[in-house]
Order: structure tokens, then sequence, then C-alpha cells
């Protein structure tokens, strides 16, 4: 407990390191892009490929995958249920934050953290099918409520491809299969290197964290959330309940306590939605996933 304790106390101070020094003017809002960019596509991938040096490959992962592509569906399913008869943007507004979860840039630090190393893969696989919704199908089901452009197939391919920890984690499954393996100082430099992405995360999470709430956009946006969540603690119960190995729940649990990705912002900017609205519920579900990660961590 005295060790869990303890990483949870760094990971917090690492996060108020971040948002102390934006306050201070060292940091900008802007600079969280560069940290993202970093984090998404060098100490992420690096990580991954640290973690599979003793990773064998167990169909049963595949169930993350399933698990996370149901609750981004019904999460979909349930933002356009409770906004049924409003406008089209805000019907957007609720399908579009109730659902998706940002799994490389919160989740995975703190599995880094906490959970073992194979749990990392287990991450991977939940992002799996947790993608292809970030990636423009939670877009692509809800833009022709709104009159707005139609997405094709292509769109959410093309995205999925140019995702470099989605590419890194399909290729390192393909390797586990086939049963090859890298060379020792491929995954010792991908570990020196991913040993700088739960800082880097955390720093970006604090410079990120911005909370300032109009009015008027309260009611909707406690709606919102409230939805999000206790969707999301809905189906952390379910699956806990599932005959699943212990660290599966874990994960499954973890990440779907996970805040709303960066990116739905920019599809509900092409949805018309509110800005004032979609930008703080961006920042408060930070805030509310850091409140109920920490204490879980503790539980699990």
């Amino acid at each position: 407990m005295e060790a869990i304790l303890s990483k949870a106390a760094g990971l917090a101070l690492m996060i108020f390191a971040g948002f102390g020094l934006k306050r201070l003017g060292v940091f900008r809002q802007e600079d969280a892009k560069v940290l993202s960019r970093v984090v998404v596509n060098l100490t992420l991938p690096a990580a991954l490929i640290g973690s599979f040096r003793v990773f064998r490959f167990d169909p049963r992962f595949l169930t993350l995958a399933v698990i996370a592509a149901a609750s981004n569906l019904a999460m979909v399913l349930a933002g356009l249920w409770r906004s049924r008869g409003q406008s089209p943007d805000t019907r957007a507004l609720y399908a579009l934050n109730a659902s998706s979860y940002n799994i490389g840039c919160f989740v995975l630090p703190f599995t880094q953290s906490f959970l073992p190393p194979e749990a990392l893969i287990g991450v991977s696989m939940f992002d799996a099918g947790n993608c292809p919704f970030n990636s423009g199908l939670t877009y692509a089901l809800v833009s022709p409520r709104t009159g707005k452009e139609t997405v094709r197939l292509s769109f959410v391919l093309g995205r999925l491809v140019r995702s470099v920890p989605f590419m890194t984690y399909l290729s390192l499954m393909l390797l586990s299969v086939l049963d090859i393996t890298l060379p020792d100082f491929v995954y010792q430099t991908a570990s020196t290197i991913g040993g700088a992405n739960t800082f880097l995360a955390m720093l970006m999470i604090g410079i990120l964290f911005d909370i300032r709430v109009n009015r008027e956009d309260r009611r909707q946006l406690v709606e919102i959330l409230a939805l999000r969540y206790g969707g999301s603690l809905l189906m952390c119960v379910l699956v806990w309940l599932l005959p699943l190995p212990l660290l599966f729940r874990q994960v499954a649990v973890l990440a779907m306590l996970a805040p709303i990705p960066s990116v739905t912002m920019v599809y509900c900017e092409k949805c018309g939605c509110a800005p004032s609205l979609y930008g703080v519920a961006n920042s408060l579900s930070l805030a509310i996933s850091l409140c109920l990660t920490f204490p879980l961590l503790l539980l699990l």
C-alpha cells in the first residue's frame, strides 16, 4: 500500500508541476500539443516495444478489443438517446463526448506505473477496439444527423494507418503470433525511451488542465459528464463480473474511466458544436478521470 501511495503521489506531483509551470509562464497551453506528439509518436510506441520482450500472444487479449468496441457503441447510442428531440449539433455533442477513451496519453502511463508489463499489451488491445471510434467512426455515425459531410470507410482506415501506436502494437502482435523476437538492444533502447513516457504524459495533462465554465453551459456539461461517467461506471461493474482474468478486468476498468480524447474536439468543431461546451467538457473529464483513477488504483 505504501508503494502504491508513493507512486500515486509521484504522478500527482508531475501533473501539478505541469500546471504550476504553465501558471508561471514557463509553458503555454499550445506546448501540450508538442508533448502530445512526442508521447504518441515516440515514447508510447517505445514503451510498447519494451513491454513485448516477455510477451507471448494469448487469444484471450482479443476480448479487451471487443469490450472497447461494445462500450464505445453503447455510449454513442446512449448519447443520441439522451439528446433525442434536441438540435442536430447538440445530439452530436452528447454522442461524441459520451464515447471514446484517451488511452495513449492517460491510461497507458498509469498502467506502466502500477500494473505488470503485460498489462501494457492488454491496454493496447483495448485501444485496438477503441481506436476506430477515436479515428472517425463515431463522427461517421453522428455527422449525417448534423447535415455535415459523411465519412467514408477510407477516412477511418487512413487515420488508423497513420496512428503510430496502433501500427506499432499491430506489428508487434504479428511478430508475436509468428514467434519472431527482436534483438535485445532494440528492447533495451525502447525501454529507455519508453521510460520517459509516464513523465511526459503527466506533465502534458498538467499543462492542459484548464476549467472555465460559463453559467449558461453548466446544465448541459453536467448532463454530458453524468452520462459519460454514469454509463462507464455501470459498464465497469458489468465487466468486473465477467469470468475474465483479473488483469483483463483491471485493464478494462481503468480504460473505461479514461477522459475524453482531445481529437473529439476536432470532430465537435466539424459538427458545429459550441466550443465553450466541448472545450470545457474535455478539461472537466480530465479532472474527473484523475479523481476516479487514483482511488481505483488503490482498490485494484
